[in-house]
């Protein structure tokens, strides 16, 4: 009965997508104009006018770009204190604490509005994979999410705060609660090793059917299990059908869960703190991310190489074009405005809106006006590990100023060895200049020298991540930065590689 329930809702679900195409830019509007509504009547509201704009282009006129410290210095911290309607009308229900990937910890709002809305994405995920597979059997079985302790703690104004994948979990629906795992128990767990331990334990007796979490951390989980089982985690669970991740560009881990997870269906999504902005809606993940229009945020686009402007270009999703890197700027019904999120994402198409996440802002290069994202990095990267057979676990690239000619250096932890160090090396470069103008003009005028490569022991990632009490949750190793602070710590463990070097 549960499943043929879940297919008839999965039926009704995907009609409504697909009528749905054509109007994302009435959704847009429509949102625009109801966040405007409930946004006049605040702080904001009345330091930038909202009760006089009626169009996107007076919004945008009216509204700046705000960073999370700028948002913080001038209304997030008032919210944070108790104040109501500074950004939002009332007080927001939770705090989010992000991981702070790139920067210290933040805390974001979340509102009675905005908290369905992050159900709502994940829920529609899964029912669309549902109608496409027409295979439900993970609707019986028990379902793991890797993830943040739900353990949440108060500000001093009596606000609830804690990671969002903790806040969620107070949020699942009644009928999927029987089926979660870890317990709340054992979720609450806050060192990850022990965490992960407790999890296996606790997941081996089950049937496990359904999989979700950070890619690197799924990884690390499903070592351990073949280390205590001598065995795939999918023997350990027969029944394993679907996997669900986001977060990381999936390229570098896919091979290796592919060859933990034989047989599982993957899935790909793009939740935040801040919302649940896309999913995927195909078979072929390369066609990008369904973005939802109408899903209580106004999406605004500017073109990464203006990035840096102190007055941007700001498009709406109308005039985005395919191909184009764009940061990514929220308005939402959790009282953020322009905020800039500080994802870089590209459009893959137009009709419907998909788009793959390619980086995020603080860690794309440009060092020497290269600006190079990270896709286009991992890009070159499996370029290179198809052309020559190499297995690459983890890597990070910087910029090195000299003596000498400036470069990238990449730092790598290497599984297996390329067949050649110098086609690796070759490709590399090769398909990095072919993907980004700004780099081959680079390279072309002698400013900088081919890169670098150096050899991390495998773990290098994990152990640095460990140190800065980032392991496990929504945490991410950083694969380029424009300083050299993370190659300065991690140089001591690596061994340069013996092939000539442009210098």
């Amino acid at each position: 009965m549960k499943e043929a329930l879940a297919h008839l809702w999965a039926h009704a679900v995907a009609h409504a997508y697909a009528r749905k195409v054509g109007q994302e830019v009435a959704h847009q509007r429509r949102i625009l104009h109801q966040l405007l509504q409930k946004g006049k009547a605040t702080a904001f509201g009345r330091d930038h006018r909202l009760f006089e704009v009626q169009t996107y282009e007076e919004f945008r006129a009216a509204v700046p770009v705000y960073s999370y410290e700028l948002l913080w210095e001038k209304y997030l911290r008032r919210v944070w204190a108790g104040e109501a309607d500074a950004l939002w009308p009332g007080r927001p229900r939770y705090f989010a604490k992000t991981s702070g990937t790139t920067a210290g910890a933040k805390f974001l709002p979340l509102t009675q509005e905005s908290i369905p809305t992050h159900i709502r994405g994940a829920r529609d995920t899964l029912l669309l994979y549902l109608y496409r597979r027409k295979k439900a059997a993970f609707i019986s079985g028990k379902w793991l999410f890797l993830s943040g302790s739900p353990a949440l703690e108060k500000t001093p104004a009596g606000i609830w705060y804690g990671r969002l994948s903790g806040i969620v979990h107070h949020w699942v629906p009644a009928y999927l609660t029987r089926n979660r795992l870890p317990s709340y128990e054992i979720n609450c767990i806050e060192e990850w090793p022990a965490k992960v331990e407790a999890v296996i334990t606790e997941a081996a007796q089950t049937d496990l059917r359904l999989l979700s979490g950070i890619p690197p951390w799924i990884e690390q989980m499903l070592e351990e299990v073949e280390k205590r089982f001598a065995r795939k985690a999918t023997e350990c669970w027969p029944y394993l059908q679907v996997y669900v991740h986001g977060g990381v560009d999936f390229r570098l881990y896919e091979p290796r869960l592919r060859e933990k997870l034989p047989g599982v269906d993957f899935i790909e999504t793009f939740p935040a703190s801040e919302g649940f902005f896309a999913f995927q809606d195909t078979e072929d993940p390369a066609e990008g991310l369904r973005l939802l229009t109408d899903n209580g945020i106004f999406y605004e686009f500017i073109p990464l190489d203006e990035v840096d402007r102190p007055q941007p270009t700001r498009l709406p999703l109308w005039e985005v074009e395919v191909g184009r890197p764009y940061a990514l700027l929220l308005t939402t019904n959790a009282g953020l405005w322009a905020y800039a999120i500080g994802d870089v994402v590209t459009f893959t198409s137009v009709r419907p809106y998909r788009l793959r996440v390619t980086g995020r802002v603080k860690s794309h290069l440009s060092a020497f006006g290269e600006h190079v994202i990270e896709w286009e990095v991992e890009t070159a990267l499996q370029a290179a590990v198809q052309a020559t057979g190499a297995r690459i676990h983890e890597y990070t690239v910087g910029p090195y100023f000299g003596p000498g000619m400036p470069c990238h250096e990449w730092l790598l932890e290497v599984i297996e060895p390329p067949a050649d160090w110098g086609v690796f090396l070759k490709t590399l470069d090769e398909t990095l200049r072919r993907h980004n103008p700004y780099y081959d003009d680079l390279r072309k005028g002698g400013i900088l020298a081919e890169p670098r490569l150096y050899r991390l022991p495998v773990g290098t990632g994990y152990a640095y991540m460990q140190v800065q009490g980032k392991l496990g949750g929504q945490n991410k190793f950083p694969h380029l930065k424009s300083d050299r602070s993370l190659i300065d710590a991690l140089l001591p463990e690596a061994e340069p590689l013996l092939f000539p070097l442009s210098s």
